[in-house]
């Protein structure tokens, strides 16, 4: 069995053959018990591959990747964006957190609280013990 044989063999199944392309698969089929095998392995093998395209992705996979392949800079932009939006809202929870234990700290409700800002007193001040010394 021929290379240029073996691709005809393949294209049969996809497109139409002329009729002298056709006429030498047939006889290939007809004189070769390893050409008969070989299609019946083609045909195993596209009908498994047909069972499970349907099941493996979703609907406009291939122009969704086709898309994304033309615009690359565009894919690379809207992942910095996600990356981006992501982090600020993880922030944004941190802020919440931690001002709601500062808040919880405190007595009262202030924003000097909720930042951790706190005024000594002058008698807090003079306790101190000089740390340089």
């Amino acid at each position: 069995m021929g290379r240029s044989l073996y691709n005809l063999l393949v294209r049969s199944f996809d497109s139409r053959l002329s009729d002298k392309d056709r006429r030498r698969v047939d006889s290939a089929l007809a004189a070769s018990e390893k050409f008969r095998a070989t299609e019946e392995d083609l045909k195993i093998l596209r009908s498994a591959l047909r069972s499970k395209r349907g099941s493996t992705f979703n609907a406009f996979f291939v122009e969704r990747v086709i898309e994304r392949l033309r615009n690359s800079r565009q894919s690379v932009d809207e992942y910095f964006v996600s990356v981006f939006r992501d982090l600020v809202a993880g922030a944004a929870v941190l802020v919440i957190l931690l001002s709601a234990y500062n808040i919880s700290r405190t007595n009262g409700f202030t924003l000097e609280s909720a930042f951790g800002i706190h005024h000594p007193s002058l008698d807090q001040i003079l306790t101190l013990e000089a740390p340089f010394e």
